[in-house]
């Protein structure tokens, strides 16, 4: 199997049996659209731009073909596939990666977007939400950035959204909605959305909390409803085996409020549930990042550089109101 097809394969989820479930729901869909290529081509070409962001370049789809071939070769013992089933399979694998390419090309015009499915949907406050959704291909995020979400109900209003987790092997993407005034993109997702509804996603956006390259022990300042790119970033610190020092502050009065924090934290993170305050201590030694709203994230930053911690070692997130 040539290096091209790996390239294909990384793009599903790593465990094997993970992939077969992949490739098994691909090539199903498949099946069943086969005698409708109008609708195969749309969703090919739409598939197009969100595998050219994940870096497989256009001229390598050709070699979904060979993966699909590949695919009906590892039927069970016993299950033969005939020479015209390998060749019309092969046929059809070349026309969908020829689609899917040209998708990608026309994807230099227009962001790339993946497909989502909510499969769990849970209200943390009246006015706050968990929108938990599958893609069919893997989203790319890193703690600290947004998701850039819209709602079939409310098309080409797209809402920047907190991201709580780092999207695994399963492709599950965890949106955190506090709605703001005047925000229905927000009110939508909180409020109207439920599970088994389809919402589209763009590329995230925003700074990575931290520079992957870095030791420095970390200050973390968050608004209280900023809690979510925390979230990710102490789960994803906890998953590398980070062993850095870690001082979150974050204002919440009851914790049980919105979510928990201590059970996603490497060891020895410190969560100190008040505002940062310069005060005594020393933080010249840290990396900082601060998250919340536009005016939160403004009237933390000096204090954050009162405390010690040079501008250039400090990253932010903000989730402002309104549409993306």
């Amino acid at each position: 199997m040539g290096a091209p097809v790996e390239e294909l394969r990384a793009l599903l989820p790593g465990e094997p049996g993970a992939q077969r479930e992949v490739l098994r729901d691909a090539v199903g869909w498949l099946v069943a659209h086969v005698d409708q290529p109008q609708v195969l081509a749309a969703r090919c070409a739409e598939l197009g731009p969100v595998v050219a962001q994940l870096g497989v370049a256009p001229q390598r789809l050709e070699n979904l073909a060979v993966l699909f071939v590949d695919m009906l070769r590892a039927n069970p013992p016993g299950v033969v596939v005939r020479r015209d089933q390998e060749e019309a399979w092969a046929t059809t694998g070349r026309l969908v990666s020829r689609w899917m390419a040209d998708g990608a090309a026309a994807g230099a015009h227009e962001p790339a977007s993946w497909s989502a499915t909510v499969v769990r949907h849970e209200r943390r406050r009246a006015d706050a939400a968990v929108v938990a959704v599958r893609t069919y291909l893997p989203y790319p995020c890193l703690p600290g950035q947004l998701a850039v979400v819209e709602s079939s109900r409310l098309p080409g209003r797209w809402r920047r959204c907190w991201v709580g987790n780092v999207p695994a092997g399963d492709n599950v993407v965890e949106l955190h909605v506090v709605p703001h005034r005047a925000d229905p993109a927000g009110a939508e997702l909180v409020e109207r959305t439920g599970v088994g509804d389809v919402l589209r996603l763009r590329p995230a956006v925003g700074v990575p909390a931290v520079d992957p390259g870095a030791t420095r022990p970390l200050l973390v300042v968050a608004a209280r409803d900023a809690v979510a790119p925390v979230r990710a970033l102490l789960g994803a610190l906890r998953a590398a085996g980070d062993r850095r020092a870690v001082t979150v502050f974050w204002p919440a009065a009851v914790e049980r409020d919105l979510y928990r924090l201590a059970d996603l934290a490497p060891e020895g993170t410190v969560v100190i549930r008040d505002r940062f305050a310069a005060g005594d201590e020393d933080w010249t030694r840290h990396d900082a990042f601060a998250a919340g709203d536009p005016a939160t994230v403004a009237g933390t930053l000096p204090r954050i550089e009162a405390a010690g911690v040079p501008a250039d070692r400090v990253r932010t997130a903000v989730d402002g109101p309104g549409d993306a």
